[in-house]
């Protein structure tokens, strides 16, 4: 299944990217060697530690030609950040579909933080991911699987796939932006069986798991572009947990574009531009509970394994308490929790679904554990 392609002129233009701002790099994980493309705005400095956007290509697609379309290169120049562009094995990301890649993808993306934080000095609290169709599925993955490192993402023409509706278990709010064509004949707006969930049920599922109210506040996006076939709202999501808020940006009469992209394949809307507003909504978050936190406690800031069988790890920077229910608000247990790393007994917890509520100090977090 062909989930995004380019036409000749952009194959060549994506070859031909270059610049003393850009460079290329490989990194060994799990057997395999994987590369990348990265992108240092003007001024970047290792003495000031910036924040990382992961950009991922589509279905069939790869880096340099996702760096030339999305166009984020020149919004990075403007903010500051630092745009990593990886590659996936068979250009494809490993999002569970039938097809595809079967890569520890996942693993990939942690080890090239890890990478990053050393050699860059990139600010681990700040990393970010968005993508292109697959590259979206990919970006809801991490959403789902390594929020731990992730801040926030956005997905563009992507979603999820609808086994993830009722596996993924975050364990905390996510900052969520989903951008997505009503028109979209690829990764269609109401879903697709066994490929894709419905925007709508996506939305449902993470503004729910944000704590939001159910029904957005929609206001239109200004037509500023009334020849490019389409317009746009914006839906916003409100009440949100603390961390977590949900955008939409629905394109009415949108196709499997990019908004904003100056390379026309199908109707893209002009109205807005998806690379300016992916930045505008990652820069308001940065990993919970991790100011002043050195690179180690940051890697596990909420409980692990989750789902868990015996028992969690809880890391904790100043002590406190930990107080757990099961999703009916019966309490199961109490403990203090001692700064550093705190093992929580969880072998006599009958399997299902729990809230784990920690207080350190005057700041309350909660997180959805499933015991298996």
């Amino acid at each position: 299944m062909k989930f995004f392609s380019f036409i000749t002129m952009l194959l060549l233009l994506a070859n031909g990217l270059s610049g003393q701002n850009n460079i290329t790099g490989t990194i060994m994980h799990d057997g395999l060697l994987r590369d990348y493309r990265l992108h240092f705005p003007p001024g970047f400095s290792t003495n000031k530690p910036a924040p990382l956007v992961f950009n991922l290509h589509g279905y069939t697609s790869n880096a340099a030609q996702q760096e030339l379309y999305s166009g984020m290169n020149a919004v990075a120049d403007t903010a500051g950040f630092v745009v990593c562009y990886p590659n996936g094995i068979a250009n494809a990301w490993n999002v569970g579909w039938a097809f595809g890649s079967t890569a520890d993808d996942t693993g990939f993306i942690s080890a090239m933080i890890d990478e990053f934080h050393t050699k860059y000095n990139i600010d681990i609290n700040r990393v970010y991911s968005c993508g292109m169709s697959n590259g979206g599925f990919m970006s809801y993955k991490l959403a789902c699987d390594l929020n731990n490192r992730i801040a926030a993402i956005a997905s563009v023409t992507g979603s999820m796939v609808p086994a993830q509706l009722t596996t993924c278990i975050p364990g905390r709010a996510v900052p969520v932006m989903e951008i997505h064509g009503t028109a979209d004949n690829v990764v269609g707006y109401q879903g697709t069986a066994l490929i894709s969930a419905g925007i709508p049920a996506v939305l449902d599922f993470w503004s729910k798991n944000n704590g939001c109210t159910p029904s957005p506040s929609v206001t239109a996006v200004p037509n500023t572009n009334t020849a490019d076939n389409s317009t746009a709202e914006k839906w916003v999501y409100n009440d949100c947990d603390p961390h977590g808020d949900v955008i939409h940006f629905k394109v009415l009469g949108g196709a499997h574009t990019w908004p904003g992209s100056q390379i026309s394949v199908g109707v893209t809307c002009q109205d807005f531009n998806a690379s300016v507003e992916i930045w505008k909504f990652f820069r308001r978050w940065e990993l919970p509970q991790t100011s002043g936190a050195s690179a180690d406690e940051v890697s596990n800031p909420a409980p692990v394994p989750n789902p868990f069988v015996t028992d969690v790890n809880l890391w904790s920077r100043n002590g406190g308490e930990l107080v757990i229910h099961d999703i009916s608000g019966r309490q199961f247990k109490a403990m203090d929790l001692l700064p550093g790393i705190n093992k929580v007994e969880g072998t006599a917890l009958p399997q299902g679904f729990y809230i784990f509520t920690v207080r350190e100090g005057f700041t309350t977090h909660k997180y959805k554990i499933l015991k298996n």
